[in-house]
């Protein structure tokens, strides 16, 4: 079923194996239109990190993939204005503080918690392009009974635990969809939008063992993390060699770690 005007449309399945193929398939076949493609479940579900698979119970999740508009080619930092994004549409009917993990991981805080990260996920974002087009697939937990979400050893909740009574826009997956992804959409025309996310970065100003570039390069680096740079990479000084802080274009925070008494400036 397709519904919806310009500029964004909906595509609504019952069940697929991906919304990320369905969208990337479509971008081929010339779809010129912004549009989301939103299933109810699907079977072929992947997170950020290629190991990692989405579970979900049927119709307790929100899945789609957003294909940008051909115009927008493909934003710079395009990760992280699609986090944010998604972060403010969770907010606002959450009302709570949610916060973004680098890249653009979806959390809730969770101080009293003995997790190495101390954060329960509600979301994940990953993105990828088709020739010019940018396409962002989202999984966020919306019904308690989605939470068996990826296996990244972090616990899981969902909006319904952090807002009982689900608001108006995400009462109906197909209104939600819409709705989170004109906040995506406007969140690629802000122009203050490192700011607005540096403000929301968990773990900031924090030290943190961060896990450089793909999963298997065994790459650990310690130091304090200092935000992020217009390309998207985060910063971390680790106050050693003659570039005390340095950029990272991909990898993972994996856990805080307790603050030196002395050493990093």
């Amino acid at each position: 079923m397709e519904i919806g005007v310009q500029p964004l449309r909906l595509i609504s399945l019952a069940s697929t194996t991906s919304t990320m193929i369905d969208a990337r398939r479509l971008t081929e076949e010339g779809y010129p239109h912004a549009a989301i493609v939103r299933a109810d479940t699907q079977t072929q579900g992947r997170g950020r990190i290629e190991d990692r698979r989405w579970f979900d119970a049927p119709g307790a999740s929100l899945l789609m993939t957003l294909i940008l508009p051909a115009e927008m080619g493909l934003p710079e930092a395009l990760p992280l204005k699609a986090g944010l994004g998604v972060l403010r549409a969770l907010r606002q009917a959450s009302g709570r503080e949610l916060l973004l993990k680098w890249p653009n991981d979806v959390v809730m805080p969770l101080e009293e918690s003995e997790a190495p990260l101390r954060f329960a996920k509600i979301c994940g974002i990953l993105c990828e392009s088709a020739g010019s087009r940018g396409l962002v697939g989202i999984g966020i937990n919306i019904r308690k009974a989605s939470c068996a979400l990826v296996a990244s050893g972090c616990p899981a909740i969902s909006l319904e635990e952090l807002c009982p009574q689900l608001p108006d826009a995400f009462s109906d997956l197909d209104r939600a969809a819409l709705h989170v992804g004109s906040f995506i959409l406007k969140a690629m025309e802000d122009a203050d939008w490192m700011r607005f996310y540096e403000e929301c970065m968990w773990g900031k100003g924090l030290r943190v063992r961060f896990l450089a570039g793909h999963p298997a390069s065994g790459q650990y680096i310690e130091g304090i993390l200092e935000g992020i740079n217009p390309d998207g990479s985060i910063r971390i000084r680790t106050g050693e060699g003659d570039k005390p802080c340095r950029s990272y274009a991909s990898g993972e925070i994996s856990e805080l770690r307790p603050a030196l008494q002395s050493g990093l400036p």
